[in-house]
């Protein structure tokens, strides 16, 4: 039996906005920058906003946005912030109790 591909079943979870932040901090807590990256493209593609419009909110070119958010990408903080706050998100320093 094929197994089925997880981007579709990824992206229907990722719309539920709780979902997507438990992901992303996940995500970053664990993953590479690069991953993180991709997993904000996961997140903007669940949603099926307009990039267009999403990248004039933030600030920058389309293109920029998909550079920004591609695997070499090295998004300043002020923009991911940004990004983040238009997509009702913000970031989130916490103590590790490990440490």
């Amino acid at each position: 039996m094929p197994s089925k591909p997880y981007l579709p079943t990824l992206l229907g979870r990722l719309k539920d906005p709780e979902y997507a932040v438990d992901y992303l901090t996940e995500v970053l807590e664990h993953e590479s920058q690069e991953a993180f990256l991709i997993a904000l493209r996961h997140v903007i593609d669940a949603r099926e906003e307009s990039v267009s419009e999403l990248a004039e909110e933030i600030g920058v070119t389309r293109q920029g946005l998909y550079k920004l958010l591609s695997e070499e990408g090295n998004p300043r903080l002020s923009t991911l912030n940004q990004l983040l706050k238009s997509l009702g998100m913000k970031m989130k320093i916490s103590g590790d109790a490990a440490a």
